[in-house]
Order: C-alpha cells, then sequence, then structure tokens
C-alpha cells in the first residue's frame, strides 16, 4: 500500500508537532501544556488538537495506567521537507536558486550564513558527495 502523503498543517497544529518533536519518549498532556506555555491554551484545547493530529496519522496515542501519552507518528524532518518542496513548488517554480536569490535580494541572509552556505555547496560538489 502507498505511504499517504504528508499534509500541510495549520500553525496551531504545527505547534503541538514542535513541541512533541523535542521528547524521544511519550509526553502527557501536562507535560506538553508546559512546553507550549506561550500559547497560554486550555487542557481541551490540546487535546483538540492533539485529536486531529491523531485522526491525521502524525500523532500515536497510548495509555498508560490512568494516562494518555502522545508521540509523534511523523519524523520532524520528513515534515520539513515536504513544507520546503511545497515552498519551493509554490512560490518558486522548483528553483532552489530562485529561493536563494530572492533570501539574498531581500537581505535576509547574513555574512556568516551566506559563508555556511557556500561552505555546504563546496562541499555538495564535490566528489563523492551526496
Amino acid at each position: 500500500m502507498p505511504k499517504k502523503p504528508l499534509e500541510r498543517l495549520p500553525e496551531a497544529e504545527l505547534d503541538v508537532m514542535l513541541a512533541l518533536w523535542t521528547h524521544t519518549q511519550p509526553v502527557r498532556t501536562a507535560r506538553l501544556l508546559e512546553d507550549l506555555a506561550d500559547k497560554a491554551w486550555s487542557l481541551s484545547t490540546l487535546k483538540v488538537l492533539l485529536g486531529r493530529l491523531a485522526d491525521k496519522s502524525f500523532v500515536e496515542v497510548t495509555r498508560e495506567g490512568r494516562f494518555t501519552l502522545y508521540r509523534a507518528r511523523v519524523r520532524e524532518e520528513d515534515y520539513r521537507r515536504m513544507e520546503t518542496n511545497g515552498l519551493l513548488r509554490r512560490y518558486y517554480k522548483n528553483s532552489v536558486a530562485g529561493m536563494v536569490a530572492a533570501l539574498v535580494q531581500d537581505e535576509a541572509l547574513t555574512g556568516s550564513e551566506l559563508a555556511e552556505l557556500k561552505e555546504l555547496l563546496r562541499k555538495a560538489g564535490e566528489p563523492g558527495a551526496e
């Protein structure tokens, strides 16, 4: 059976996933509320968001005694890759050079970021580089 493509998450659901991705073990809602304290969400709001993420197969829900535990089912790297590819497709017609040119023209890259980018490109051009 082919793997279902990831869907783009609304901002609030992405915030929950970003918190979940910081944990290597399943976590309780109380811990996630701590991680997301800047959102000032209620427990019921968090549970609704977690339920939506579970329905979308982004989150695994398990019971341990009287506690419900949550774990990310989708890897952060996979979601970031999907978002990056979507950004390139939607805004830059699949042109990485176009995206980088926009960042350079907008002066969005610092000198150290430009140096880092040059180094990445240099390494990518070396024989045997993946």
